[in-house]
């Protein structure tokens, strides 16, 4: 039999110190520097990005005046020939008023793309706190798996000296292989959210984040929220834009009503007999200066139709910024609540479960030492150790995630 000294030896094994986790050598991602990265090399942006430029030609090429025209004709009738050009005269204005409305277009392209690249952004970041809280979800079952192994090393030894027993031994293993499996679901899952990330990241090798899951910034109220994203939001600055160029493009519409003459001019060189010398008729060529002025007549087509057009449009477009403007506080109010909500509930289970949680690992620790406990109970202590540890990892990436769902609804990062 082993004397009582040895068997408190024994138990005191069981209870050493945790060890941890070497530190990874590879290279680590913070948030700013993978924002970085998207900003700069994303291919999602760079599409986005060049919308612009075509919007931009596409405005100015309405602006611009028409060509002029050349022709040369020639009748077989008395050696006839005409070199004639022609020019439509833009003497009603609708040129100017299309080239004032370059500059909104462009401008609604810019927020348009802004709008879709902050969307992006706000993808990355979700998928970067996913990987990162995934991460710490890993580092606590690697801890977990380490303290179980060093367990059960010490278990088989007692049971090699007929000290322990195999149930305690097989109950631990099999608890490893439990735990084995919600870290291959873990692991599956972080290479799900590192490829979401890397979606927009060309070229990119990201073996490890790091970062605060739980976010610490104080947040405004609701109304200075609801103020500042109604400002901010790429959307309603889109629509905006869009109102102007389309009152533009209706008043240049509008002078569709008023003919724009079309001026030619040229030259005219005509075979002529001359019979002023009384003699026989001398044939010879003559040139000439040729003038005319075309005015279209607008009977029938005087742009009423693209004027209708663009008033009906104008009208769908105030009837989508008031929708996207009410979507826009709807967003916003519950993402804040959301947020609030489950900053509450983090504060709440760290205050409540902190302390309890420490006091129950030491009555376990002495109650084990002191024989009162078997090891089943010691287990049970160890798992709901690993589950709070792990629920706090849950709370901490839900909060941070309401927290980026509060910045995509307001279009700009939370600011005090």
């Amino acid at each position: 039999m082993f004397s009582s000294s040895s068997i408190q030896a024994c138990r005191l094994a069981l209870l050493g110190s945790l060890t941890f986790a070497v530190p990874s050598l590879a290279q680590t991602w913070t948030e700013a520097r993978v924002l970085e990265l998207f900003a700069r090399q994303s291919p999602q942006a760079e599409a986005a990005r060049a919308r612009i430029a075509v919007t931009r030609a596409d405005a100015s090429g309405r602006g611009l005046y028409g060509n002029p025209s050349f022709s040369y004709s020639r009748e077989g009738a008395g050696s006839t020939e005409f070199f004639q050009a022609e020019m439509t005269l833009p003497l009603t204005g609708r040129i100017g008023i299309l080239r004032q409305a370059v500059a909104p277009s462009v401008g609604a392209a810019e927020a348009e793309a802004e709008a879709l690249i902050w969307e992006l952004r706000t993808e990355v970041r979700l998928a970067f706190y996913r990987l990162l809280a995934l991460q710490d979800r890993q580092e606590v079952l690697n801890a977990t798996i380490r303290d179980l192994q060093e367990v059960i090393r010490v278990l088989a030894a007692r049971e090699k000296e007929g000290e322990g027993s195999r149930f305690d031994r097989l109950r631990w293993e099999r608890e490893i292989v439990e735990i084995r499996v919600e870290q291959a679901l873990v692991q599956a899952q972080s290479s799900q959210a590192r490829s979401r990330m890397l979606e927009f990241l060309p070229d990119t090798e990201i073996a490890k984040v790091e970062g605060a899951i739980d976010p610490v910034g104080e947040l405004p109220g609701l109304a200075e929220l609801l103020t500042q994203a109604l400002a901010s939001r790429s959307e309603i600055r889109a629509d905006n834009q869009l109102a102007v160029r389309l009152r533009l493009e209706q008043l240049a519409a509008g002078r569709l009503r008023y003919p724009e003459p079309v001026l030619a001019g040229g030259l005219k060189r005509a075979g002529v007999i001359d019979f002023s010398q009384g003699r026989a008729p001398v044939e010879r060529t003559e040139s000439g200066v040729s003038f005319g002025i075309t005015i279209p007549i607008p009977s029938f087509n005087r742009g009423q139709g693209e004027v209708a057009r663009l008033g009906a449009e104008q009208t769908r477009l105030e009837a989508h910024r008031r929708a996207l403007e009410h979507q826009v506080r709807a967003q916003v109010a519950g993402a804040f609540r959301t947020l609030h909500l489950r900053r509450q509930a983090i504060d709440s289970y760290r205050r409540e479960l902190g302390e309890r949680n420490e006091e129950l690992m030491r009555i376990a620790r002495t109650a084990y030492e002191e024989g009162e406990t078997g090891i089943l109970e010691l287990l049970d202590v160890f798992r709901l150790r690993r589950q709070s540890e792990q629920r706090l990892i849950e709370l901490g990436s839900g909060t941070r995630e309401a927290w980026i769902e509060l910045e995509r609804a307001m279009g700009r990062e939370v600011t005090k």
